[in-house]
């Protein structure tokens, strides 16, 4: 038997730690101390109610930390109260969600979905029996969603058609602009607070792009393969070669996974597809500096705690490694990537599901590819 990987990390403003394994998650503070879990049994941990069948696709927490949203493939939504990990509210959406994210006073909850739509849900218990709002549309899949730091905030949405969209909010019918250049899907933004007229996007073009949010203007364009190509030997990853599922898995490309910010240090941090590093991407007007700190494996997700990166891998026992190798890892961004031993120690003693064997995971250009139909399982 071996461990399942951690296929999504969030962090919250108030220093918790959500790790997602299928169709559970776990939560710890700061410390990596297990406080509440919708699998364990332990003492002293809360025990949360899954959010509904399948495995979770999505997660996110309030800007404030107070809440935290999760949905399944089976088209399930829950929003948790943090204090006591109760569900305040639950519902169904029409179609499969891709990401979700609170509005800055967390009254409402977005939700993308692959239909190409944004829905935004109330977050207030006593609106259980109010339906979604469709706040905005895209003609395909719609990857990733994000909400502002500015005043009036602005939604942004970014798709498989290439373009990152720029919304008014929430009268988001009203396009403020769009953010063109990408030459592939566009996988994840970011927004940071020492920066809030910018925004980063990762993309399958192997690009890192900066924009500025109100005139979609392109500002700058970072060249993955010029950063990343030392990763690559006769056009094959040197790890995670056969961790993702992947039609195409034979040329040298560079897939954004995620782009998140780091507060603390006014950079951005991305993980790309099969590439067993982190980018650093150090914030002044521009990209500069830009830097990598090598990790063991490829990634699965990247999130932010303070100074932190918190990295999910894809369990080397996929290419023949060991089942007991960490499945987490926490660098610190400060101190040139030194591993924090203590807390990712702590992260991966987390009882995570056991399986036969470890499942390729489907490769972001697979779902990228303009042929790609979805067939739902029976």
């Amino acid at each position: 038997m071996v461990r399942s990987p951690i296929t999504h990390v969030e962090t919250s403003s108030q220093g918790l730690i959500a790790l997602v394994c299928d169709s559970n998650f776990h939560v710890t503070n700061s410390s990596g101390t297990l406080v509440a879990s919708t699998s364990s049994d332990q003492n002293g941990v809360k025990r949360i109610e899954e959010p509904g069948r399948g495995p979770i696709v999505a997660v996110a927490f309030s800007q404030d930390g107070s809440m935290f949203a999760a949905c399944t493939n089976e088209k399930n939504v829950a929003i948790y109260s943090v204090d006591t990990w109760s569900a305040r509210r639950t519902l169904c959406i029409a179609k499969r969600a891709t990401a979700l994210a609170f509005d800055l006073d967390g009254s409402y909850l977005l939700i993308a979905d692959k239909f190409g739509e944004v829905y935004r849900a109330s977050t207030s218990a006593s609106d259980a029996d109010c339906k979604p709002d469709l706040l905005l549309g895209h003609v395909s899949i719609v990857c990733d969603v994000k909400v502002t730091f500015t005043q009036p905030s602005r939604v942004l949405t970014c798709d498989r058609d290439e373009k990152l969209r720029v919304s008014k909010y929430p009268n988001s019918y009203n396009i403020q602009s769009f953010g063109l250049g990408h030459k592939e899907f566009v996988t994840s933004i970011a927004t940071a607070q020492f920066a809030p007229a910018c925004a980063v996007t990762g993309s399958g073009d192997g690009t890192i792009r900066l924009w500025e949010i109100e005139s979609g203007q392109l500002l700058q364009t970072i060249q993955l393969d010029q950063i990343l190509h030392k990763y690559y030997q006769d056009g094959r990853a040197q790890c995670g070669v056969d961790s993702f599922e992947d039609r195409n898995a034979s040329m040298e490309r560079y897939g954004v996974l995620r782009v998140r910010a780091v507060e603390s240090m006014r950079a951005f941090v991305a993980a790309v597809e099969r590439i067993p590093a982190v980018v650093v991407l150090p914030f002044n007007n521009l990209l500069e500096n830009i830097h990598t700190i090598d990790i063991d494996r490829a990634p699965t997700d990247i999130a932010v705690a303070g100074s932190q990166a918190v990295v999910s891998f894809v369990p080397s026992v996929a290419n023949g490694g060991s089942a007991s190798d960490d499945l987490v890892v926490v660098l610190e961004l400060a101190d040139n990537g030194t591993k924090a031993k203590d807390l990712t120690s702590s992260l991966n003693a987390i009882p995570t599901q056991q399986v036969e064997q470890v499942s390729p995971i489907p490769s972001i250009y697979v779902w990228g590819n303009k042929m790609y139909m979805e067939h739902p399982k029976e």
